[in-house]
């Protein structure tokens, strides 16, 4: 019962609200949720990431300041991972080998004429020009598939100099080829012999020679070869290693080394190091003086003939140069660049069969020159005198697969200016003064190269 004066009300409040969620506010809840579920994933991902390359960089730096910075790329490219490639003989041996007091050869290859025509084995050889050669020369081939060797003839053909290069005319040794073949023809096309002896009439046959086998054009494209002639005097370490160095910068990684060029060191170096940097060295006999004595030009023209025809089907390019000969590249990185870049002008460079060089001498101050310093070790990083013109002295940059027009009638020449290549020749300096001193500044950015290089920076810690 109400109390007297309390109007009752005719809608009692209600205890709570009983006003129910609405559908699509329950939605908007859940992509809240969904939203903030996403956000962490993504926070959650991002930290991670940051963590690892966090962890990454750290120990990048570690590695670095316990093992020193990373070689250049030139000394890593074209590795052959898991492969040994230094000292590589992928060719036969070869040394001078004597047929008559008159008659000596050094090397020999198989020629097929790729095929067309007949095959024969061209044996590279050496004679007295006062000599005339051997009328009832003949030879011995050897074949896997006989027992015995088979009897074979030989006959002379002319190794004429090449243009532009060293001329053998005032020496008393002529350079020639021996065309030599089985008489039995079939052996002949359907095999490919591994030895040949050379016999003059009913004397005894001479020792075997090994015949490199060249089949076909299998050339590779952006492959290059330094053939080293023989030295004169003995080398020391730094200058084999500075010339190595220098040209596997240039983009040379094959380097094939007549005689004793190689010392101790460097040999080592190369052997223990050479999977790293990509280098291939072959080192070849060449006993010059022992059956009668060849000079300057005649040893340049054998070891020319004998690189061309060994790298014929596997490399694009041949240099043959001393270990005191640099190629020098003004503008391009590489000697392949610097080929692009000739072939742009008229016709397409891998037409060219030969680019001819200018070589300068020059020559080191004495005191610049006994300097102990390791800066000082590099015949490069010195200022230089010039010792007479600048002259085409004979090298060239050689195309192996181009034989007929390098060695035989007109040929694709090309010359190249100075600003484009040139080589350079250390000589000893003359007792006058020189008012001449320069430093080549194209110079700079390859001799930092080579101080970065991993065989220059092993010389050191071995030296």
């Amino acid at each position: 019962m109400q109390e007297l004066g309390e109007k009752g009300s005719p809608h009692p409040l209600p205890l709570y609200d009983s006003k129910k969620p609405s559908p699509s506010a329950g939605r908007m809840r859940k992509y809240q949720q969904l939203a903030l579920t996403v956000i962490a994933a993504v926070s959650l991902v991002a930290f991670l990431f940051y963590k690892h390359e966090y962890e990454r960089l750290r120990y990048t730096l570690e590695y670095l300041d316990t093992f020193g910075e990373p070689p250049e790329p030139s000394d890593v490219e074209n590795i052959n991972c898991g492969s040994n490639i230094h000292n590589l003989l992928t060719t036969p041996p070869a040394d001078w080998v004597q047929v008559t007091s008159d008659l000596q050869v050094y090397s020999a290859f198989w020629d097929d004429q790729i095929g067309i025509g007949e095959p024969r084995i061209r044996v590279l050889a050496a004679a007295r020009v006062s000599s005339e050669a051997p009328q009832d020369l003949g030879c011995l081939v050897w074949f896997e598939s006989e027992n015995e060797a088979v009897v074979g003839s030989c006959k002379v053909e002319a190794a004429p100099d090449r243009s532009h290069g060293h001329s053998t005319k005032e020496a008393n040794v002529k350079v020639m080829f021996l065309l030599c073949a089985a008489d039995d023809p079939r052996l002949m096309l359907s095999q490919t012999p591994h030895q040949v002896q050379l016999k003059v009439g009913t004397e005894e046959p001479s020792q075997p020679v090994f015949i490199h086998q060249s089949e076909g054009l299998k050339t590779v494209a952006d492959r290059s070869t330094v053939c080293v002639l023989p030295p004169t005097i003995p080398f020391a370490s730094i200058r084999v290693v500075e010339f190595i160095a220098y040209h596997h910068i240039l983009g040379v990684h094959r380097f094939v080394l007549y005689g004793t060029v190689l010392t101790p060191l460097a040999r080592a170096l190369l052997d223990q190091y050479g999977d790293q940097i990509a280098i291939q060295y072959e080192e070849k006999l060449f006993s010059s003086g022992r059956h009668f004595h060849l000079s300057e030009s005649v040893v340049h023209r054998v070891v020319e003939l004998d690189c061309v025809y060994r790298h014929r089907d596997v490399q694009e390019n041949v240099l043959v140069l001393g270990v005191d000969q640099y190629l020098i590249l003004p503008d391009r990185p590489t000697l392949q660049a610097t080929l692009i870049t000739l072939g742009a002008a008229r016709r397409p460079y891998k037409d060219v069969a030969q680019f001819h060089l200018t070589s300068q001498q020059v020559c080191i101050d004495q005191q610049h020159k006994h300097s102990h310093s390791q800066e000082a070790a590099l015949l490069l990083a010195h200022p230089v005198h010039t010792t007479g013109p600048s002259v085409e002295a004979g090298v060239a940059i050689l195309r192996p697969h181009l034989m007929n027009s390098v060695f035989t009638g007109p040929s694709n020449n090309q010359h190249v200016s100075v600003s484009t290549a040139s080589v350079r020749q250390f000589v000893s300096c003359p007792t006058e003064p020189h008012q001449d001193t320069q430093h080549l500044p194209s110079n700079k950015k390859f001799v930092e190269k080579v101080h970065k290089s991993l065989l220059y920076r092993k010389w050191i810690i071995n030296n």
